[in-house]
């Protein structure tokens, strides 16, 4: 019993301490956090990132209808990366573009751009990378 409170008491001690310190980043619901710095499995829609630089692994995914008497058609993309940096305190929100189409779905998946808002409404856009421009930018910054 009183290795069972130890460890609960460590655990909400370390969760704690880590939100109290850490950076988050908020996702809309088209785009799944798939990954985090290699830990896999979290189908979630907001993370909190570890200081210094983060690799963020994304799904998109959403359903829209192609005609009135069908269920509606899935378009979901392959892998998409996200590396960003945190050293502070801050609360991000990500944004993707506005899109009401299948069509606009593979565009955005083609060319995957999203918006990311801080909590003092500063906003850049920032470029998602497929699995091959990742690759690319690891081995590259390594010469």
């Amino acid at each position: 019993m009183k290795t069972f409170i130890t460890i609960a008491a460590l655990t909400l001690v370390s969760l704690v301490s880590f939100s109290s310190s850490a950076a988050s980043v908020s996702f809309p619901d088209s785009l799944s956090v798939t990954g985090i710095n290699g830990d896999t499995k979290f189908d979630t829609h907001e993370i909190q990132l570890a200081e210094g630089k983060n690799l963020i692994e994304l799904k998109y995914h959403d359903i829209f209808e192609v005609n009135a008497d069908d269920s509606g058609a899935w378009v979901k993309s392959a892998p998409l990366y996200l590396i960003m940096s945190s050293n502070e305190q801050a609360q991000y929100q990500a944004m993707t573009p506005v899109i009401y189409t299948a069509e606009e779905a593979y565009d955005f998946i083609d060319n995957p751009v999203i918006t990311l808002k801080d909590a003092q409404g500063e906003s850049r856009d920032i470029t998602l990378l497929n699995l091959h421009q990742l690759m690319a930018k690891l081995l590259l910054a390594r010469e």
